[in-house]
């Protein structure tokens, strides 16, 4: 509701401005850019099985994408815990057992201070102990592609916005 509410009375009205890592690539993201993001993602976690109640780890940069997949878990329902993306696998691993999460959703790499950060590789690494994760939903944040495994979604091959990274 925090979405359609705006998205009716002035749908191209600016939700958020995002200061990428990058010099001068600000990013301005519209209510209903917002939206329809949120909706694909959504639908998404629908499709692969989260409900009402389930547990879902957000491990991403600060981005609009991040914000639509707190948004995409409220809107079914489903419970998320975001955990900062400078932690450990060990961390990560710690607070998905705590939550009992059945996804992760995360990016492939972050962007910090000019350096890159490997996301997905940490989450890798922690989802090893972590049985109650049946899915991760990969996004890609920039160029370096991401090694897939069984587990792994790429949000951009089912339909969502790369460009809210």
């Amino acid at each position: 509701n925090c979405l359609d509410v705006h998205v009716d009375a002035h749908p191209d009205r600016v939700a958020l401005i995002w200061e990428r890592d990058e010099p001068g690539t600000e990013v301005k993201v519209s209510y209903r850019e917002l939206l329809e993001t949120t909706c694909r993602l959504a639908n998404t976690l629908k499709t692969y099985g989260i409900q009402k109640g389930d547990r879902v780890a957000i491990y991403m940069p600060v981005s609009p994408l991040a914000v639509a997949a707190m948004l995409a878990c409220a809107r079914i329902g489903a419970v998320h815990t975001v955990v900062f993306a400078g932690f450990s696998s060990e961390a990560l691993a710690g607070r998905i057992q705590d939550a009992q999460c059945r996804a992760v959703i995360t990016c492939n790499q972050g962007v910090r201070g000019g350096r890159f950060i490997e996301l997905k590789a940490t989450v890798d690494t922690a989802v090893k102990s972590c049985p109650s994760v049946q899915n991760v939903f990969v996004s890609q944040r920039t160029e370096h592609p991401a090694v897939m495994g069984k587990l792994d979604i790429p949000l951009e091959e089912v339909g969502h916005m790369i460009d809210m990274l």
